[in-house]
C-alpha cells in the first residue's frame, strides 16, 4: 500500500473504532462503506496488474555473442507494454552478476497508455568473469495512487540471450601490414625505412630477411637492401581516464578531451591518419589504428572520452626491473661489507627478492601493451592523463616503449604539474613531461 492507501486505512480503523466505542451503527457503516471501497480498489488494482504482465514483450539484442573478460559491448533490449490509466509503470532489466555496468540506462519509466507502447534500453557493459552469462530478464514495477506492485519476468521469452565471456590470454602478436600515405610499412624490426637507399654486398651478420632474392640471384651474390629512415610518422595517442569510483577534477577532464580531440584532428590532416588507444588504469577500452576518417575519429572519442569502470586496479605492483635493481643494490652493500647484523639482513632480503622474481611474471596489461606497440609503425606516443590515482600502469607503459624504441611524452594538466615530485622516478623515465591547458 502506498500512502494514500496507508492513510485511508487509518481513517478506516479510527472511524470502526469510533463506532465500537460510541455504539453507532452510523459511523460502522461509513467505516465499511471505506473499507469495500478500499477492497475494490485493490482488486481493480491486481486486475489491470494481470493485464499489464501479460502485455510484455521483450526481445534483447548483443552487439557481439562472444567477447573476451574485460572487453565492452552494447546491449539493447527492446520491450513493448501496454499501461492503462491511471497506472503507471516502470521496467528494469536484470544485469547478471558477471558483468558491470559501463553507462547507459537500465531503468525506463513508461507512461499511460491505452494502446501497446515500445521502449529501448541501450547501454554498455563490461564482463568481469569468464563463461557462459546468460541475461536473467527484467522487472515490472506498476503502481497507481492506492497501490504498488513488482514482480521479476524470469521465464524464457524474458530472458536471454546468452553471452559467451572467454578468458583474457597471453597470445603472440600477428604481423600485420599498415598503410601510411601512399607506401606499405609492415611492422617488424626489420623495416628502418620507407625507402631503399642503398644495395650492397651481404656481409657475415647481415640480417637474412634484408637480402634482395632477384638482384643476388641475378648476379650469382648475395646483395642486402639499406634502408632510409622513416619519416612522416604520426604519433599514438595514449588516453588514460579517470575511474567514475573516485573523485576527478572535471574541469581538467574536458580539457584533455578539447585537447586530444586537436591532437587527433591534426595527425589526420597532416599524416593522414591517426591511431588511438583509450585506457582506463591498467584496463584497455579502446584501439582504433590507423584511423582516416576524421568524423569517425571524433565520434570516436565522443563514446570513449568519459570516466570509465576499472575492472583491474595495479596499487603497488612490482616490476621485475625494479626488484632486480634492488638485488643488485644489496649485493653491492654484501660486498662492501660493515655491520654484522646490516650483512645479515641484507642478504636476507636478497633472497627473498630473488624468490619473489622466481614466482613474478609479466601482467596481463604489460603484454596487451607491448601487443599494441607493435601493431603499428610508430616512433613516438603521446600519454593524456590526469595523474590521479594509482600510476603503476603508466610505468609500465613507458618501460614498453622503450624496448621498442618509442619516444613517450606525458601531458598531465597543469595542477598535477604543479604539485608532482620533479624527480619522481615515473615521470623521470618519460622523455618529457608537460601541462596540457
Amino acid at each position: 500500500m502506498r500512502r494514500c492507501a496507508q492513510g485511508l486505512s487509518l481513517v478506516i480503523i479510527v472511524i470502526i473504532s469510533c463506532a465500537y466505542i460510541l455504539d453507532d451503527l452510523t459511523l460502522l457503516l461509513a467505516g465499511g462503506i471505506l473499507l469495500a471501497a478500499l477492497l475494490g480498489q485493490y482488486l481493480l488494482f491486481l486486475y489491470r496488474f494481470r493485464g499489464i504482465v501479460t502485455s510484455v514483450a521483450v526481445q534483447r539484442s548483443l552487439e557481439r555473442s562472444q567477447v573476451r573478460k574485460g572487453m565492452i559491448l552494447r546491449v539493447e533490449t527492446t520491450v513493448t507494454i501496454t499501461v492503462p490509466p491511471p497506472m503507471t509503470a516502470r521496467i528494469s532489466d536484470s544485469i547478471p552478476l558477471q558483468v558491470a555496468i559501463q553507462d547507459g540506462d537500465t531503468s525506463i519509466p513508461v507512461e499511460p497508455d491505452l494502446n501497446s507502447r515500445t521502449y529501448q534500453l541501450k547501454y554498455r557493459i563490461m564482463p568481469v568473469m569468464h563463461g557462459n552469462c546468460r541475461f536473467p530478464g527484467i522487472s515490472l514495477t506498476v503502481r497507481n495512487v492506492f497501490f504498488e506492485n513488482s514482480i521479476a519476468l524470469f521465464a524464457d521469452p524474458f530472458s536471454g540471450p546468452e553471452l559467451l565471456v572467454q578468458p583474457v590470454g597471453m597470445f603472440d602478436p600477428s604481423n600485420r601490414q599498415s598503410t601510411a600515405e601512399s607506401h606499405e610499412v609492415e611492422k617488424l624490426k626489420v623495416v628502418s625505412g620507407f625507402g631503399i637507399r642503398a644495395l650492397r654486398e651481404y656481409y657475415m651478420g647481415d640480417d637474412l630477411r634484408r637480402i634482395d632474392w632477384k638482384l643476388s640471384a641475378k648476379h650469382n651474390k648475395l646483395y642486402v637492401r639499406e634502408y632510409t629512415g622513416m619519416v612522416n610518422l604520426p604519433p599514438l595517442l595514449i588516453v588514460d581516464l579517470p575511474w567514475r569510483g573516485a573523485p576527478y577534477p572535471e574541469a581538467d577532464l574536458n580539457r584533455m578531451v578539447s585537447v586530444v580531440a586537436g591532437q587527433a584532428e591534426h595527425a589526420i590532416r597532416f599524416y593522414q591518419y591517426v591511431s588511438i588507444l583509450v585506457i582506463s588504469g591498467a584496463n584497455i577500452l579502446h584501439f582504433t589504428p590507423e584511423e582516416k576518417d576524421l568524423q569517425h575519429c571524433m565520434s570516436v572519442l565522443r563514446e570513449w572520452m568519459h570516466p570509465a569502470e576499472r575492472m583491474v586496479h595495479e596499487y603497488h605492483v612490482h616490476d621485475r626491473a625494479d626488484i632486480r635493481g634492488n638485488v643488485r643494490h644489496l649485493e653491492t652493500v654484501i660486498t662492501q661489507g660493515g655491520e654484522p647484523g646490516s650483512i645479515v639482513f641484507s642478504g636476507n632480503l636478497r633472497k627473498q627478492y630473488l624468490r619473489m622474481m622466481m614466482y613474478m611474471q609479466a601482467t596481463a596489461f604489460t603484454g596487451q601493451i607491448a601487443r599494441t606497440l607493435s601493431s603499428v609503425a610508430i616512433d613516438e606516443c603521446y600519454l593524456f592523463s590526469l595523474g590521479c590515482g594509482d600510476k603503476s600502469h603508466i610505468r609500465q607503459i613507458i618501460r614498453q616503449a622503450k624496448i621498442a624504441k618509442i619516444i613517450v611524452h606525458i601531458r598531465l594538466p597543469v595542477t598535477d604539474i604543479a604539485t608532482r615530485d620533479p624527480i619522481s622516478n615515473l615521470y623521470r623515465e618519460a622523455d618529457t613531461v608537460e601541462a596540457f591547458a
